[in-house]
Parts: structure tokens; sequence; C-alpha cells
């Protein structure tokens, strides 16, 4: 047996790329003068919090990548024939994605500004809302509504916090709330479409064979 191809396909694709991130990250930590230990271990580990300390935020990162990787995985597959629901899978999950480094590494808040990303967000949203509609709405059109609502308002109550003359550990229970529902409701909704579009699919492919 040749074992030369999969140990290059392996190497090439995933120990290559983690050795050089790795490395790196080590490498920009040593340079700003932060002990790379830090850098290693977990922050509730490093800071010794307990455990249930950014349990939310980090059960919310766990909902955007699984988002992300089942969107990903079927639109580059082979299980969804129809052309309009891999595109629609490719943008959802890309947009997954980006929220996802988004939220683990507060990109919004310590280093793009927050009109700008929420603006870009409300517009790519808005894009795959127009360019699928009809098969958003064919596939769960109210999954996919209220991920959108419950993540608005949690901009909105993020956004205008000062002006409701509300303590701000207040709002942050209002403003995480809906962000962590809406989270659901957007894994739920591709996690669906995908189900759905891989079983149309297989539909069509029993179909064939039984005419």
């Amino acid at each position: 047996m040749n074992l030369t191809k999969p140990i290059l396909r392996v190497t090439a694709i995933a120990i290559l790329p983690a050795i050089i991130t790795y490395i790196l990250i080590l490498y920009f930590s040593v340079k700003d003068g932060i002990d790379p230990v830090l850098v290693l271990r977990d922050p509730i580990q490093a800071c010794d919090y307990p455990t249930i300390v950014g349990m939310i935020s980090n059960i919310g990162v766990l909902m955007w990548s699984s988002a992300t990787a089942i969107c990903l995985f079927s639109s580059t597959s082979d299980l969804v024939s129809n052309i309009k629901s891999r595109q629609m899978l490719l943008f959802g999950g890309l947009l997954s994605g980006v929220l996802c480094l988004d939220d683990l590494f507060l990109l919004h808040d310590r280093h793009i500004g927050q009109n700008f990303i929420y603006v870009t967000y409300a517009f790519l949203a808005t894009f795959i809302l127009i360019k699928f509609y009809k098969i958003i709405l064919k596939l769960d059109g109210i999954a996919f509504l209220l991920s959108v609502i419950f993540l608005g308002l949690s901009i909105l109550s993020d956004k205008f916090q000062e002006s409701l003359f509300l303590s701000y550990s207040t709002m942050q229970l209002y403003e995480e709330g809906f962000k962590f529902i809406g989270i659901a409701c957007w894994l739920f909704f591709w996690w669906r479409a995908s189900r759905l579009s891989i079983n149309e699919t297989f539909d069509k492919q029993l179909s064939i064979l039984t005419e």
C-alpha cells in the first residue's frame, strides 16, 4: 500500500498549517512581551476562574462554528445537487465563520469599528435574504427571520444601552440573551437548510433510479 500520497495530503492540509499557526502565535506573543504560557493555556485556567465564567459566550462560539462547519461541508460536497442551494450554504458558512471569529476574538469591540462591522453584517444578511429568499422561505423562513430579529435586538441593545436609562448589568442580560437565542436560531436554520437540501438530492436520485 502506497502511503506517500495520503501522508503528503494530510501534511499539506493539516500538519503544516497547524505548525505555522502555532509558531506565528508564539512568535508574536514573545514579540509583544506576553508570556507564551498565557497564550497556550485556556483563559479560565490562566486567570484561575471557575469553569462557568464565560460559558454563555463559549457556547455561542461553539454554535457559530457548528453552523460554519455544517454549511461549508454541505456546500463543498456532492450531497447537495442544487446549485442555488449550494451557493446559499456557502455564503451562510462564510458569514457564520466571520461571526464566529468576531465573537471569539472580540473584533467589533477591540479591533474594528462597531458601526462599520454592524452595517457590514446587516448588508450581508440582507444580501443572502434577497438573493436566496425563495429557497429560505421554502426551507424555513421563520427560523431565518427569528435569528435576524434576535441578533438585531442584541445589536440595538448594545448601541442604545445608554439611552434606555438601565444599568450596564441589566442591559448586558438583555443584549447577551437576545444574542444567544439569535445564534441558536441561526444554527437551527442552517442545520435544517443543509439537511433538507441533502434530502432533496437523495429524493431526486431515488426518483431517477425508480423510473
